[in-house]
């Protein structure tokens, strides 16, 4: 959980999601609905998952029949907070991965996502080597930021060690194990818009924690990048890979 989802636990009621936090859900549901896999599953899991946004957002699509949150975050204090904010949505808490793997049967039909988390890590292997591959029924959704060549102080500011290319990605995670069944980028604008700010070197501030755009303005950005992602997904039906400011794999392993 980043420091900043930390911070605003306990003030949900007055601030404003950032429309990157928005946009990448709807992002996430309209990739699932086109991803062939076969819902309802046993279970979705939510690698990172901070604030419980996503997990939460995923329940109203009835994707799976039990839901969990997997973050080093989650004390019995934060782990209250969160069933409070959700009003106890039966969003199952765990504190690791090798807590998950102790206390829950692996051989379900499981849904893991780890969106924009292994780029906090040194080492990538603290997740990936802790994902079961003795079960097939399994599919993984992974998300990272694109191209080092933006990488700025907005990425310090962050936590980020790093961007990856598409190719870096799934080097890394077929070299873990992983089989890769379908990939792309998204968030085009958003990556030209990186461009420029790096090219005049503006320095970046902003966060999830401290956005102040108001409703209509996030509203606005959250149509642009619905729009983005979507002739992203038919120019890649076209055989046209487009970069963006984030890349994905949806794997087997």
């Amino acid at each position: 959980m980043d420091i900043s989802e930390f911070s605003r636990l306990r003030d949900k009621a007055s601030y404003l999601r950032h429309p990157w936090e928005t946009s990448r859900v709807n992002v996430l549901k309209t990739f699932l609905r086109s991803s062939g896999i076969s819902f309802p599953v046993d279970r979705v899991v939510d690698i990172g998952g901070g604030d419980a946004f996503v997990i939460n957002s995923l329940m109203e699509e009835n994707l799976a029949r039990e839901y969990f949150a997997i973050d080093t975050a989650y004390t019995p204090d934060v782990i209250g907070q969160l069933k409070e904010n959700y009003n106890d949505s039966g969003v199952q808490y765990v504190h690791d991965l090798e807590e998950y793997n102790r206390q829950h049967d692996a051989g379900l039909k499981t849904l893991f996502l780890c969106m924009d988390v292994l780029e906090h890590l040194e080492d990538e292997s603290i997740i990936l080597d802790h994902l079961d591959p003795r079960n097939n029924n399994c599919h993984y959704f992974f998300s990272v930021p694109a191209f080092q060549s933006v990488f700025s102080s907005h990425d310090v500011l962050l936590g980020h060690y790093r961007r990856y290319t598409l190719s870096q990605f799934e080097k890394m995670l077929k070299n873990k194990g992983f089989t890769i069944k379908n990939r792309g980028y998204y968030f085009t604008s958003l990556l030209a818009l990186r461009w420029v700010e790096k090219l005049f070197k503006k320095k970046k501030d902003e966060s999830i924690d401290n956005w102040e755009g108001g409703k209509t303005k996030t509203r606005l950005i959250n149509s642009v990048l619905d729009i983005d992602f979507r002739i992203s997904l038919l120019l890649k039906k076209a055989g046209i890979i487009i970069p963006g400011l984030s890349c994905y794999c949806l794997c087997k392993k």
